[in-house]
């Protein structure tokens, strides 16, 4: 899900003020739900007309794509790199659960908006928001290195080189990984302290254990 209201070609001050507009949007949606924000919500929260909003983001849906296209690129940042640093399909497993931990933990609103919209977004068409990045994906492929940011492929890895059970399912394992995840999401929606990082190194030894090839 991509935004087609790229900011280039954007002057300094229009710059600035689209990244206000959605950090608005990502504190309204993280406090109020998805649902219950809207364009008239965010202009009012940092006191400017439903116009300038709308000068940015012609559609809420407009906005939406460009949350989802903020997040993704900074976590990619952050999770990347840390996978790419290890060879084995185990490393990569830890990098991938302690680097999306630290994501959560140092971006906890972002996270939490996020979690609300993936859970919440419909279409104009009524398409579940992983329903539209499919669609999406189909026609307009990610870049190469986005891949790394399924952890399928990282259990893919682990069964062909050996170090993971090849009787485990790399679809289901990564369905009970991301799960796994928005659970620490979804604790954080309700408790602000919630110990992400802490959470993060229970997963990496949970599943550790269950992807280890038997002896």
């Amino acid at each position: 899900m991509r935004s087609k209201d790229s900011p280039s070609g954007q002057t300094f001050t229009e710059r600035a003020r689209r990244a206000q507009l959605l950090s608005a949007a990502c504190d309204l949606i993280a406090e109020i739900g998805y649902p219950n924000t809207s364009i008239a919500r965010i202009a009012e929260r940092i006191g400017v007309a439903k116009g300038v909003v709308l000068y940015h983001f012609k559609t809420k849906d407009a906005l939406v794509a460009a949350i989802v296209e903020d997040v993704m690129i900074a976590g990619a940042t952050t999770m990347i790199p840390a996978m790419m640093a290890h060879e084995t399909a185990t490393g990569k497993l830890h990098a991938y659960i302690r680097s999306n931990c630290e994501f959560i933990h140092e971006n906890r609103v972002r996270a939490v908006a996020m979690f609300e919209i993936v859970s919440m977004y419909r279409t104009p068409e009524g398409l579940r928001f992983d329903q539209a990045v499919a669609a999406q994906a189909s026609t307009t492929p990610p870049p190469p290195e986005m891949a790394m940011l399924d952890p399928k492929s990282v259990f893919e890895l682990g069964i062909e080189t050996g170090e993971f059970d090849p009787d485990r399912s790399p679809l289901r394992l990564r369905n009970a990984l991301r799960a796994a995840l928005d659970g620490a999401v979804s604790e954080l929606a309700r408790d602000h302290d919630y110990d992400v990082r802490a959470y993060g190194e229970e997963l990496v030894e949970i599943f550790t254990r269950a992807v280890r090839r038997p002896p």
